[in-house]
């Protein structure tokens, strides 16, 4: 009975001991790259930038679609504020369109896979096939 009281005892105090982060380390870089699956058709690629919506691939005349996408986004230090840097190649094009962007960045991807990306295994950021 004492045993287990102790075994108890222990079991809590270990359960409320304050575990320490590791320190951030900066710049924070992520790099994700998406890959239209039919590259004729291209994909769908939606940009938000805080009031602005930049579409690719919604309407193929005014919109064409993407064939790959190119997303890398830069914290240089703590509390500063995001830069995003985007390539994206449409189907009706052979050069790349590239936006520069600072500040809340969302984007939506349909129609694509994704091809790369820096993320840790398991949080379905990273490819499946590797």
């Amino acid at each position: 009975m004492v045993r287990s009281i102790a075994f108890l005892a222990l079991v809590i105090w270990l359960g409320t001991q304050s575990a320490s982060a590791g320190p951030i380390e900066y710049p924070q870089v992520i790099h994700t790259q998406y890959e239209a699956v039919d590259q004729k058709a291209g994909g769908h690629f939606v940009l938000w930038s805080e009031r602005e919506k930049i579409f690719y691939g919604v309407d193929q005349k005014l919109f064409p679609g993407a064939r790959f996408v190119d997303i890398t986004q830069v914290t240089p230090s703590v509390g500063s504020i995001t830069i995003t840097y985007v390539e994206v190649r449409t189907v009706s094009s052979t050069s790349s369109d590239y936006l520069y962007l600072a500040g809340n960045v969302r984007f939506r991807v349909s129609g694509m896979t994704l091809k790369s990306s820096n993320f840790p295994a398991g949080g379905g950021m990273t490819p499946s096939g590797q």
